[in-house]
Protein backbone atom coordinates (compact mmCIF):
# COMPACT_ATOMS: atom_id res chain seq x y z
CA UNK A 1 0.00 0.00 0.00
CA UNK A 2 1.45 3.42 -0.93
CA UNK A 3 2.39 5.85 1.82
CA UNK A 4 -0.30 8.32 2.81
CA UNK A 5 -0.12 11.76 1.23
CA UNK A 6 -0.61 15.13 2.92
CA UNK A 7 1.44 14.40 6.05
CA UNK A 8 2.10 18.15 6.33
CA UNK A 9 -1.61 19.09 6.37
CA UNK A 10 -2.61 21.39 9.22
CA UNK A 11 -4.94 18.83 10.74
CA UNK A 12 -1.95 16.60 11.49
CA UNK A 13 -0.02 19.37 13.24
CA UNK A 14 1.01 18.74 16.85
CA UNK A 15 -0.46 22.17 17.66
CA UNK A 16 -3.92 21.23 16.41
CA UNK A 17 -6.54 21.30 19.19
CA UNK A 18 -8.79 18.25 19.34
CA UNK A 19 -12.22 19.46 20.43
CA UNK A 20 -13.35 16.45 22.42
CA UNK A 21 -17.14 16.07 22.77
CA UNK A 22 -17.78 19.50 21.26
CA UNK A 23 -21.47 20.22 20.67
CA UNK A 24 -22.62 22.03 17.56
CA UNK A 25 -24.27 24.58 19.85
CA UNK A 26 -20.80 25.93 20.54
CA UNK A 27 -20.42 27.31 17.04
CA UNK A 28 -23.92 27.91 15.72
CA UNK A 29 -24.47 31.10 13.76
CA UNK A 30 -27.07 33.46 15.28
CA UNK A 31 -30.57 32.34 14.30
CA UNK A 32 -29.59 28.85 13.17
CA UNK A 33 -30.25 27.11 16.47
CA UNK A 34 -33.50 28.99 17.11
CA UNK A 35 -34.88 28.19 13.67
CA UNK A 36 -33.84 24.56 13.97
CA UNK A 37 -35.54 24.36 17.38
CA UNK A 38 -38.76 25.60 15.77
CA UNK A 39 -38.58 22.84 13.17
CA UNK A 40 -37.90 20.26 15.89
CA UNK A 41 -40.95 21.52 17.79
CA UNK A 42 -43.33 20.39 15.03
CA UNK A 43 -45.17 17.46 16.70
CA UNK A 44 -43.86 14.15 15.46
CA UNK A 45 -41.53 15.73 12.90
CA UNK A 46 -38.28 14.45 14.39
CA UNK A 47 -39.35 10.83 14.91
CA UNK A 48 -41.20 10.72 11.59
CA UNK A 49 -38.23 12.01 9.63
CA UNK A 50 -35.87 9.71 11.50
CA UNK A 51 -38.12 6.78 10.61
CA UNK A 52 -38.25 7.83 6.95
CA UNK A 53 -34.49 8.25 6.91
CA UNK A 54 -33.81 4.87 8.50
CA UNK A 55 -36.37 2.95 6.45
CA UNK A 56 -36.06 4.62 3.08
CA UNK A 57 -33.94 7.72 2.46
CA UNK A 58 -30.69 6.44 3.96
CA UNK A 59 -31.06 3.03 2.37
CA UNK A 60 -31.77 4.33 -1.13
CA UNK A 61 -28.93 6.85 -0.78
CA UNK A 62 -26.57 4.11 0.40
CA UNK A 63 -27.53 1.92 -2.57
CA UNK A 64 -27.25 4.76 -5.10
CA UNK A 65 -23.89 5.88 -3.75
CA UNK A 66 -22.45 2.39 -3.96
CA UNK A 67 -23.81 1.87 -7.46
CA UNK A 68 -22.82 5.22 -8.93
CA UNK A 69 -19.81 6.45 -6.95
CA UNK A 70 -16.52 5.21 -5.52
CA UNK A 71 -16.46 4.51 -1.81
CA UNK A 72 -13.42 5.88 0.00
CA UNK A 73 -11.85 3.91 2.83
CA UNK A 74 -8.43 2.98 4.21
CA UNK A 75 -7.79 0.72 1.21
CA UNK A 76 -9.25 2.94 -1.49
CA UNK A 77 -8.05 6.54 -1.73
CA UNK A 78 -6.57 6.03 1.72
CA UNK A 79 -5.05 9.52 1.94
CA UNK A 80 -8.45 11.15 1.49
CA UNK A 81 -10.01 8.82 4.03
CA UNK A 82 -7.24 9.62 6.52
CA UNK A 83 -8.04 13.34 6.16
CA UNK A 84 -11.72 12.67 6.86
CA UNK A 85 -10.82 10.52 9.88
CA UNK A 86 -8.58 13.24 11.29
CA UNK A 87 -11.18 15.97 10.71
CA UNK A 88 -13.77 13.84 12.49
CA UNK A 89 -11.40 13.32 15.41
CA UNK A 90 -10.87 17.08 15.76
CA UNK A 91 -14.61 17.84 15.65
CA UNK A 92 -15.61 14.80 17.73
CA UNK A 93 -17.77 13.14 15.10
CA UNK A 94 -18.24 9.50 14.15
CA UNK A 95 -16.59 8.86 10.79
CA UNK A 96 -19.27 8.82 8.07
CA UNK A 97 -19.25 6.86 4.84
CA UNK A 98 -17.22 8.77 2.24
CA UNK A 99 -17.66 8.74 -1.53
CA UNK A 100 -16.10 10.50 -4.49
CA UNK A 101 -17.87 11.02 -7.79
CA UNK A 102 -16.62 12.32 -11.11
CA UNK A 103 -18.26 15.71 -11.44
CA UNK A 104 -16.93 18.98 -12.90
CA UNK A 105 -18.77 21.09 -10.33
CA UNK A 106 -16.79 22.05 -7.22
CA UNK A 107 -19.12 20.74 -4.57
CA UNK A 108 -19.51 18.46 -1.57
CA UNK A 109 -22.54 17.45 0.43
CA UNK A 110 -23.71 15.22 3.24
CA UNK A 111 -26.84 13.22 3.92
CA UNK A 112 -28.28 10.78 6.42
CA UNK A 113 -28.90 10.82 10.14
CA UNK A 114 -27.92 7.38 11.44
CA UNK A 115 -25.88 6.25 8.44
CA UNK A 116 -24.30 9.52 7.43
CA UNK A 117 -22.18 10.08 4.36
CA UNK A 118 -20.06 12.76 2.76
CA UNK A 119 -19.82 12.98 -1.02
CA UNK A 120 -16.88 14.81 -2.59
CA UNK A 121 -16.91 15.87 -6.23
CA UNK A 122 -13.72 15.08 -8.13
CA UNK A 123 -13.37 18.70 -9.30
CA UNK A 124 -13.31 19.87 -5.68
CA UNK A 125 -10.68 17.35 -4.59
CA UNK A 126 -8.48 18.15 -7.58
CA UNK A 127 -8.73 21.94 -7.24
CA UNK A 128 -8.16 22.38 -3.50
CA UNK A 129 -5.07 22.00 -1.38
CA UNK A 130 -5.26 19.44 1.47
CA UNK A 131 -5.88 22.24 3.99
CA UNK A 132 -8.63 23.80 1.86
CA UNK A 133 -10.18 20.37 1.41
CA UNK A 134 -10.12 19.82 5.18
CA UNK A 135 -12.04 23.07 5.60
CA UNK A 136 -14.74 21.71 3.28
CA UNK A 137 -14.75 18.35 5.06
CA UNK A 138 -15.08 20.15 8.38
CA UNK A 139 -17.98 22.15 6.94
CA UNK A 140 -19.77 18.92 6.00
CA UNK A 141 -19.07 17.43 9.44
CA UNK A 142 -20.77 20.52 10.86
CA UNK A 143 -23.93 19.59 8.96
CA UNK A 144 -23.75 16.08 10.40
CA UNK A 145 -23.24 17.24 13.99
CA UNK A 146 -26.12 19.71 13.77
CA UNK A 147 -28.47 17.19 12.09
CA UNK A 148 -29.18 19.75 9.39
CA UNK A 149 -29.90 17.06 6.82
CA UNK A 150 -32.86 15.70 8.74
CA UNK A 151 -34.59 19.06 8.93
CA UNK A 152 -33.67 20.07 5.42
CA UNK A 153 -35.66 17.00 4.46
CA UNK A 154 -38.64 18.39 6.38
CA UNK A 155 -38.40 21.67 4.50
CA UNK A 156 -38.13 19.89 1.17
CA UNK A 157 -41.21 17.83 2.01
CA UNK A 158 -43.16 20.97 2.87
CA UNK A 159 -42.17 22.49 -0.46
CA UNK A 160 -43.04 19.41 -2.52
CA UNK A 161 -46.24 18.40 -0.77
CA UNK A 162 -47.64 21.72 0.41
CA UNK A 163 -50.82 21.48 -1.69
CA UNK A 164 -51.64 18.10 -0.18
CA UNK A 165 -50.80 19.29 3.32
CA UNK A 166 -52.89 22.44 3.08
CA UNK A 167 -55.85 20.45 1.74
CA UNK A 168 -55.96 18.08 4.72
CA UNK A 169 -55.16 20.55 7.52
CA UNK A 170 -58.53 21.87 8.76
CA UNK A 171 -57.36 25.42 9.45
CA UNK A 172 -58.94 28.32 7.52
CA UNK A 173 -56.37 30.31 5.61
CA UNK A 174 -53.56 27.76 6.07
CA UNK A 175 -52.60 28.34 2.44
CA UNK A 176 -51.56 31.88 3.34
CA UNK A 177 -48.79 30.47 5.51
CA UNK A 178 -46.87 28.99 2.59
CA UNK A 179 -44.80 32.01 1.64
CA UNK A 180 -43.87 33.03 5.22
CA UNK A 181 -42.90 29.44 6.03
CA UNK A 182 -40.78 29.09 2.92
CA UNK A 183 -39.03 32.39 3.54
CA UNK A 184 -38.28 31.34 7.11
CA UNK A 185 -37.06 27.93 5.93
CA UNK A 186 -34.70 29.35 3.32
CA UNK A 187 -33.40 31.91 5.81
CA UNK A 188 -32.57 29.10 8.24
CA UNK A 189 -30.98 27.09 5.42
CA UNK A 190 -28.60 29.95 4.69
CA UNK A 191 -27.79 30.49 8.36
CA UNK A 192 -26.96 26.80 8.64
CA UNK A 193 -24.26 27.33 6.01
CA UNK A 194 -22.66 30.05 8.14
CA UNK A 195 -22.69 27.64 11.09
CA UNK A 196 -20.89 24.98 9.09
CA UNK A 197 -18.30 27.42 7.76
CA UNK A 198 -17.43 27.90 11.43
CA UNK A 199 -17.10 24.14 11.82
CA UNK A 200 -14.72 24.12 8.86
CA UNK A 201 -12.58 26.78 10.51
CA UNK A 202 -12.54 24.90 13.81
CA UNK A 203 -11.31 21.88 11.89
CA UNK A 204 -8.30 23.50 10.17
CA UNK A 205 -7.86 26.22 12.85
CA UNK A 206 -6.42 28.64 10.31
CA UNK A 207 -8.55 31.17 8.44
CA UNK A 208 -6.39 31.29 5.31
CA UNK A 209 -7.32 27.90 3.79
CA UNK A 210 -10.97 28.41 4.71
CA UNK A 211 -11.12 31.80 3.01
CA UNK A 212 -9.25 30.44 0.02
CA UNK A 213 -11.58 27.44 -0.33
CA UNK A 214 -14.69 29.62 -0.20
CA UNK A 215 -13.25 32.13 -2.66
CA UNK A 216 -12.69 29.39 -5.21
CA UNK A 217 -16.32 28.35 -5.03
CA UNK A 218 -17.40 31.70 -6.43
CA UNK A 219 -14.74 32.06 -9.10
CA UNK A 220 -11.56 30.23 -9.99
CA UNK A 221 -9.31 30.80 -13.00
CA UNK A 222 -6.45 28.35 -13.43
CA UNK A 223 -3.08 30.06 -13.74
CA UNK A 224 -4.22 33.28 -12.05
CA UNK A 225 -4.45 32.07 -8.47
CA UNK A 226 -1.61 34.38 -7.40
CA UNK A 227 -3.66 37.41 -8.46
CA UNK A 228 -6.75 36.56 -6.41
CA UNK A 229 -7.52 39.17 -3.73
CA UNK A 230 -9.95 37.93 -1.10
CA UNK A 231 -10.26 41.37 0.50
CA UNK A 232 -11.54 42.74 -2.79
CA UNK A 233 -14.14 39.96 -2.91
CA UNK A 234 -15.24 40.75 0.64
CA UNK A 235 -15.62 44.40 -0.37
CA UNK A 236 -18.37 43.31 -2.77
CA UNK A 237 -20.67 42.95 0.26
CA UNK A 238 -20.99 46.76 0.16
CA UNK A 239 -22.63 46.74 -3.28
CA UNK A 240 -26.09 47.07 -1.76
CA UNK A 241 -25.18 50.61 -0.74
CA UNK A 242 -24.75 51.58 -4.39
CA UNK A 243 -28.34 50.87 -5.50
CA UNK A 244 -31.71 52.38 -4.63
CA UNK A 245 -34.19 50.76 -2.26
CA UNK A 246 -36.45 49.45 -5.02
CA UNK A 247 -33.59 47.58 -6.69
CA UNK A 248 -32.50 46.25 -3.31
CA UNK A 249 -36.03 45.00 -2.57
CA UNK A 250 -36.29 43.27 -5.94
CA UNK A 251 -32.90 41.67 -5.39
CA UNK A 252 -33.95 40.38 -1.96
CA UNK A 253 -37.15 38.90 -3.38
CA UNK A 254 -35.36 37.31 -6.34
CA UNK A 255 -32.79 35.67 -4.08
CA UNK A 256 -35.07 34.75 -1.17
CA UNK A 257 -35.14 31.09 -2.20
CA UNK A 258 -31.39 30.62 -2.51
CA UNK A 259 -30.04 27.90 -0.22
CA UNK A 260 -26.53 29.25 0.25
CA UNK A 261 -25.40 32.76 1.24
CA UNK A 262 -23.41 34.62 -1.39
CA UNK A 263 -19.69 33.90 -1.21
CA UNK A 264 -18.62 37.49 -0.36
CA UNK A 265 -20.94 37.34 2.67
CA UNK A 266 -19.57 33.96 3.73
CA UNK A 267 -16.01 35.25 3.42
CA UNK A 268 -16.83 38.29 5.55
CA UNK A 269 -18.61 36.22 8.21
CA UNK A 270 -15.81 33.66 8.37
CA UNK A 271 -13.13 36.33 8.71
CA UNK A 272 -15.08 38.01 11.52
CA UNK A 273 -15.54 34.71 13.34
CA UNK A 274 -11.84 33.91 13.01
CA UNK A 275 -11.07 37.12 14.91
CA UNK A 276 -13.79 36.67 17.54
CA UNK A 277 -13.47 35.88 21.24
CA UNK A 278 -15.96 33.04 20.77
CA UNK A 279 -13.59 31.25 18.39
CA UNK A 280 -10.58 31.76 20.65
CA UNK A 281 -12.52 30.47 23.67
CA UNK A 282 -13.38 27.24 21.86
CA UNK A 283 -9.74 26.61 20.99
CA UNK A 284 -8.94 27.26 24.66
CA UNK A 285 -11.30 24.44 25.64
CA UNK A 286 -14.26 26.59 26.69
CA UNK A 287 -17.22 25.17 24.74
CA UNK A 288 -20.48 23.29 25.11
CA UNK A 289 -20.07 19.54 25.30
CA UNK A 290 -22.40 16.89 23.96
CA UNK A 291 -24.55 14.96 26.40
CA UNK A 292 -23.44 11.41 27.09
CA UNK A 293 -25.01 8.82 24.84
CA UNK A 294 -28.35 7.40 25.99
CA UNK A 295 -29.13 3.64 25.97
CA UNK A 296 -30.03 2.31 22.54
CA UNK A 297 -33.71 1.92 23.48
CA UNK A 298 -33.89 5.58 24.41
CA UNK A 299 -31.94 7.01 21.49
CA UNK A 300 -34.09 5.27 18.90
CA UNK A 301 -36.79 7.89 19.33
CA UNK A 302 -34.62 10.80 20.44
CA UNK A 303 -33.98 13.87 18.38
CA UNK A 304 -30.38 14.77 17.49
CA UNK A 305 -28.14 15.98 20.30
CA UNK A 306 -30.02 14.43 23.24
CA UNK A 307 -30.90 16.66 26.17
CA UNK A 308 -34.40 18.17 26.38
CA UNK A 309 -35.08 17.34 22.75
CA UNK A 310 -34.58 13.65 23.49
CA UNK A 311 -37.45 13.58 25.97
CA UNK A 312 -39.64 15.58 23.60
CA UNK A 313 -38.70 13.23 20.80
CA UNK A 314 -39.72 10.20 22.83
CA UNK A 315 -43.10 11.76 23.55
CA UNK A 316 -43.57 12.67 19.91
CA UNK A 317 -42.61 9.14 18.91
CA UNK A 318 -45.51 7.73 20.93
CA UNK A 319 -47.89 10.14 19.28
CA UNK A 320 -46.51 9.27 15.86
CA UNK A 321 -46.72 5.48 16.27
CA UNK A 322 -50.13 5.11 14.56
CA UNK A 323 -48.88 7.16 11.59
CA UNK A 324 -45.65 5.18 11.35
CA UNK A 325 -47.53 1.90 11.63
CA UNK A 326 -49.85 2.97 8.84
CA UNK A 327 -46.87 3.97 6.72
CA UNK A 328 -45.18 0.62 7.29
CA UNK A 329 -48.42 -1.22 6.47
CA UNK A 330 -48.79 0.73 3.24
CA UNK A 331 -45.22 -0.06 2.24
CA UNK A 332 -45.78 -3.78 2.94
CA UNK A 333 -48.93 -3.81 0.80
CA UNK A 334 -47.13 -1.99 -2.03
CA UNK A 335 -44.26 -4.47 -1.87
CA UNK A 336 -46.71 -7.38 -2.06
CA UNK A 337 -48.48 -5.82 -5.04
CA UNK A 338 -45.20 -5.06 -6.80
CA UNK A 339 -43.95 -8.61 -6.20
CA UNK A 340 -47.12 -10.00 -7.68
CA UNK A 341 -46.84 -7.70 -10.69
CA UNK A 342 -43.29 -8.79 -11.55
CA UNK A 343 -44.22 -12.46 -11.22
CA UNK A 344 -46.80 -12.17 -14.01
Amino acid sequence: MPALKHADALVYSSHQVVLSDISYTSFTYPGDQEALAALKAIPGAGPLLAWLDANFSEQITHLNNNEQMVRVNANNYGSLFALVERCCAILSCKVPDVYITTNPEMNAYTSGQRRTCIVLHSALVEALTPDELCFVIGHEIGHIKAAHGLYRQLGDMLIRYWDILSSVVPIPGVGLLRIPLLLAYWEWYRRAEFTCDRAGLLCVQDAAPGLSALAQLSGKVAGYEDERNIEETIAQTEAHKEVNKLVLLVSILENSSTTHPFIPLRLKALKEYAHSDAYRQILAGQYDREAKALPATATAAALPDGGPDAAAGAADASAAKPLLAAGADTVDKWKASATGFFKR
